[in-house]
This record gives structure tokens, sequence and C-alpha cells, in this order.
């Protein structure tokens, strides 16, 4: 859901609260559409976030990292020339825009003190970051807009600013009962909710609709009557008499543990479990960051997802056309049985024929047809058989091993499959796909050079007799794990048959491991594995000496022998609860 003008105002009432008088202190541009302004107050610095990203505008008060780039982008500079070290003034929202006007004073070259406005406009795809000097007139913007993209509005250096269309709606703060009667009475038959984003500007559906719930009515069904228009005016006025007197209630509403909706009010709509926060930018913050790690999480899922399953589709084509090819080289003895009946019957055959039958008497003499070709006498038809034979008996091996390789390939397959499925955070994705980069399934792309190649470490969990357990969050950190991590008295484990993560017991003592920690070690490694909402699941357990990777399997991959199996059930609570990192 994108930013209104009710979220809005109380975004300003915040910053007017919190950041009037501050310093700019510094200024960054992480991203193309993003901005961060450390703005320094006494006893405490607040960063301040400005995105004009078109798919999250926002602006608030917030905690978030970036990674900042080394060579700050031109508008970042253009900021920095202008406004670093400057005080601000003011924070107004125009006529209940989505729009805010930070105002920001600073010394200029006589020694006067000066105004600069930054103009935020959140508005979807039209949103931009502009900063104008005290005449209003354009220095740059974030997003420059020329005649080619616009031939109403161009926000260009040297150029006067004026905001975007009004759209010939009315202002909310300032209207009363008998204007909302007058302007809705022009929308009867529309959609309640609608009529009301008709006629006034900065509302979008979530507000309209939550109008219409406390004037007990369906923001779905049409206005009909004067009753209906009054119910909807007394709402109205009492939610923006209290947005006047700066009474806010910012409120997070959860659907099943995500987010469902968002407001500077109280959202009397939805009877779902809601969140209540003092501040709107804890809210902002809160809500952007998970939308914003959802957004990338499936962004990395759709893509790996899809190259996974193409991949798969493909090996398994390979897989049962190996498999044809196989069985037919198994059945090579038929070769050498006609081979061996031309020669036994050499003396009755003659170049030329094309077909005969003969006696097989390995068979009770049950007559068998032999292909002959007419060009060959009898001792090559038979020569010529004896080589197919030879020829599908070396393939066996052949075949046998690209076989290995592509079950290989496909249990490999199915293991990132269920990494990408159980990975905890974007950094558990990231590594995955890099993973796959390094393995050939994807094409690598430039790589940022601002990017920490930080690796994640195992998950790490201790047993109730003290035992530390760790699991593997991919298929390289399993390799890792168990080939460099774990030594020889540790104990190995991992769900029998199906993709999983490999589970070391570390053994500090040298003794033999409590069964409870085995037990425990076991209900973790089921649960980070394909049978995590499956009962007694098979758990296979051995010594680290044991496990054995052949040469050229893909990561992850293993053998292992001289082990144990036992059935445990997963259990999500255990996993919590004994989980250390």
């Amino acid at each position: 859901m994108s930013l209104d003008g009710v979220t809005l105002a109380a975004i300003k009432d915040e910053f007017k609260n919190r950041l009037i008088g501050g310093r700019i202190d510094k200024i960054y541009q992480p991203k193309p559409e993003l901005l961060t302004l450390r703005i320094r107050q006494p006893g405490q610095n607040l960063e301040l976030l400005i995105s004009a990203d078109p798919q999250e505008p926002r602006v608030h008060i917030s905690e978030e990292n970036f990674d900042n780039p080394m060579n700050p982008p031109a508008f970042c500079m253009l900021l920095r020339k202008h406004i670093e070290s400057g005080r601000i003034k003011d924070v107004q929202q125009p006529n209940f825009e989505r729009i805010l006007e930070i105002t920001i004073q600073y010394m200029n070259n006589e020694g006067n003190l000066a105004d600069k406005i930054l103009v935020i406009e959140l508005m979807g795809r039209h949103s931009n970051i502009i900063l104008l000097n005290e005449d209003r007139m354009i220095l740059d913007s974030i997003k420059r807009i020329t005649s080619n993209k616009s031939r109403y509005r161009q926000l260009l250096p040297g150029k006067g600013y004026f905001p975007p269309p009004e759209q010939g709606k009315n202002n909310p703060l300032t209207t009363d009962s008998e204007e909302f009667t007058q302007l809705l009475q022009n929308d009867l038959n529309e959609p309640i909710y609608r009529a009301i984003m008709n006629n006034y500007r900065g509302i979008g559906p979530l507000i309209a609709h939550e109008i219409a719930y406390r004037a007990d009515l369906n923001g779905e069904e049409q206005l009909t009557n004067q009753n209906q228009i009054k119910s909807l005016g007394q709402e109205f006025i009492a939610i923006f008499e209290a947005i006047k007197n700066n009474s806010f209630n910012p409120t997070l509403v959860l659907k099943n543990n995500e987010f469902e909706a968002f407001s500077s009010i109280n959202l009397e709509q939805f009877d779902l479990p809601k969140k209540e926060y003092d501040s709107i930018s804890e809210l902002m913050t809160i809500y952007f960051v998970e939308k914003i790690t959802r957004r990338i999480i499936n962004r990395y899922t759709e893509k790996m997802g899809a190259v996974i399953s193409n991949n798969k589709e493909k090996a398994d084509k390979k897989y049962r056309k190996l498999r044809g090819q196989l069985k037919g080289a198994q059945n090579a003895d038929k070769y050498k049985l006609k081979g061996e009946l031309i020669l036994a019957n050499i003396y009755r055959l003659t170049k030329g024929e094309k077909k005969v039958k003969l006696e097989n008497y390995y068979d009770d003499n049950k007559k068998i047809t032999i292909t002959l070709d007419p060009k060959l006498n009898p001792s090559d038809n038979a020569q010529k058989y004896f080589k197919k034979y030879e020829k599908a008996k070396k393939s066996v091996k052949y075949l046998k091993y690209e076989l290995y390789k592509i079950k290989n390939e496909l249990d490999y397959l199915n293991q990132l499959e269920v990494n990408i499925e159980q990975a905890e955070s974007v950094e558990d994705l990231e590594e995955i796909y890099e993973e796959m980069v390094q393995e050939g399934y994807i094409r690598e792309q430039k790589k940022n050079k601002n990017k920490r190649d930080k690796k994640l470490p195992p998950l790490k969990f201790k047993s109730t007799d003290g035992y530390d357990i760790l699991v593997g969050r991919n298929n390289r950190q399993n390799d890792k794990l168990t080939k460099k991590i774990a030594n020889n008295q540790d104990t190995w484990l991992h769900v029998k048959d199906l993709p999983g993560s490999h589970t070391i017991i570390r053994n500090h003592t040298g003794e033999d491991l409590p069964e409870n920690t085995i037990l425990e070690a076991a209900q973790i490694a089921a649960f980070y594995s394909k049978g995590r909402e499956s009962s007694n699941v098979p758990i296979d357990y051995t010594l680290i000496k044991d496990v054995k990777k052949a040469k050229g399997a893909k990561p992850g991959m293993v053998y292992y022998e001289n082990y144990t199996t036992l059935y445990v059930d997963p259990n999500e609570e255990l996993v919590k609860n004994l989980r250390v990192d």
C-alpha cells in the first residue's frame, strides 16, 4: 500500500516535533532514488530516509543501514553543497497533498541567512525529490522530468517549481458538513469509498473504507441516499478534526503474522490482530523493511526456482533417455548370440542373404530370425554382431557413470529447493544464489564493489546436555561443515533418502554421546529437511570419518556407511529453544 495524506500528516507532525532546529550533518545517496540525511539534535543523531522509489515511496526517521557508493551521485553532491550544515526551519504538507516541504535555513555567501526548500513528492511512479531556492526555482531533482516525459510539468534546473495538478479535489482539513453533503450528492450511485476519494485529496481506499465502516456502511456498496451521506459526514469530520489536532494513533494490522495494512489512525475496519506504535516513523520502518525484504526474497526465490525447475526438467529428460540406452546396452548378449549362431551355421549360409532362421541351441533349438547384410559374407556378418556386442558392453560402464552424474545433479537440485524454501533471511538466499552462480546455473552478473563478502556461519544449537550442534544453511556450507569444521570424533546426521541439511554434533569430550543429545540433534536434522512437515522421519547418524564425498560430486552431496537409523518427529519448539545464534 502507498502513503496517503493521512499518514503524511502524522509524519509532518513528528518532523515538526523532532527535526526542527536540527542541523544537517551528513547527506548520502545509497541508491539512485534514495537519500539519507543525518540530522544532529542536542544529544542525538536522527537519520532521515527519503525514497522516491516508485514501488515504495516514503519519508520517515529510520535506523536502516545502507552501503553508500564510493563516488556520490551528482544530486547528492548538489545537496551537500546547498544544504549540508543547514538547519531545519519548518516542515509543511501543502493542501493535504502527498507532498512534504522541508525548509532549510543556511548561511549564504554574503553571510546572510537564506532558505532552501527540499520538496518530497510521494506519488507512486511520479515520486520525486526536488531542491528549490528561496524563490522556488528548481536547483535540481533526483529524477529530472523533461518535455519528452511530460508536456505539462518539467522538473529541470532553472525552471520555476509548481506542484502537481490538484485534480479539482478539496482539502479534507478545511471542509464542513454542508460542503461534504453537497459534494457527495454529485456521486450518488458510486461506490461509497470512491465517492469520498473522488472529492477529497490525500485519501486512499484504506481511509475511505475506514470512514464508511465507522458509519456502519459497506464502502464497496453504492452511495444511494442522504442518510448515508449524513452518517459518512459525521465520521469524516471526526477523523479530520483529530488530524487537525495532531491526534494520531499509528496502527499496524497483521494477518497470519504478515502485514495487512497500516495507517496513522486506528483501523477499526479490521477484525485482526493490531500493533500500535508511539511513532509513525517506527511503524513505517518496520513495515517497509519487511516489505522490501519480502520483495527481495520473492525476487530471489522466483528466479532461482525457475532456474532449478528448468534444469530439473532437462535432467529428468536426460535421465530417462540414458536409462533407455542402458537397458538396450544391457541386452547386448543378443548380439553375441547372433554372431555365434552365424559362425556355427556358416557352412549353410551364403553371401547376399538378407535374413536367415537358425536353431538357437541355447534355447531348445527354437528358431531365431537373424538379419544379415547382403553385401557381407557370413563371417563378416558374424564379426559385425560381435563388434556391436563389444561396443554395447563398453557403453554400459559409461552409461552407468552418466546416470550417476544425472542422479547426483537431481539430488543437488532438490536440495537447493529445500535450502531456498527453508532460508531464513535475504543473506541466506544471497549465499544460495552465489552458489548457483559458481555452479554455472546462473550467469554471473557484475558484482557490486561495495557489497560485503561476509559469509554466514552455520546455524548453532546447544543440546540440553551441553553439546554444540551445527546445521548447514546451504550446500556449500554443508560441505564446509562436514569436511572442514567437523573432526573424526564428531557425529554426523542426515535425513534418510530426502534432501536435508548436514547436522553435526561436536563431541568435546571424546566420550560416547548421551542418547538425549543424539535424539535432539535428529529432531533438528528432521526440521531442516524435506521431512519438516512429516512425522516419524528417518534420520541416519554416523561418525564423521564414515562420511565420504565422491570425486566430482556436487556441493553437499556425500555418501556414508556404518550408520544407525532412528525415527523422530520434527519439533519446531525444541529447535527454537535450543538455538543459540
